[in-house]
């Protein structure tokens, strides 16, 4: 039987410079509540209370406690972040 793991930051750092500006969105309002671009643990952690701090750790691939937009695509199509409609 297959054990499924988290992919590990080097595939979000991947998967972040293939997405790169071509697939580049902007914040969500609703999660960035100070409109500085980034999500924080604390905005993200309002909008999906059930993504934890070691989740959100993992899909902050430049380890700055930010999530640019990149990192959120990566961790959105990696199945880790719910995509915002």
């Amino acid at each position: 039987m297959l054990k499924m793991t988290k992919p590990s930051t080097a595939v979000f750092a991947l998967i972040a410079l293939i997405a790169g500006p071509a697939m580049a969105q902007d914040a969500d309002p609703m999660i960035d509540v100070n409109g500085d671009g980034f999500y924080s643990y604390p905005e993200i952690g309002s909008m999906y209370p059930e993504i934890t701090d070691v989740d959100f750790s993992a899909m902050d691939t430049t380890s700055d406690g930010l999530l640019d937009m990149a990192e959120v695509m990566a961790a959105q199509d990696a199945g880790l972040m719910p995509i915002a409609e």
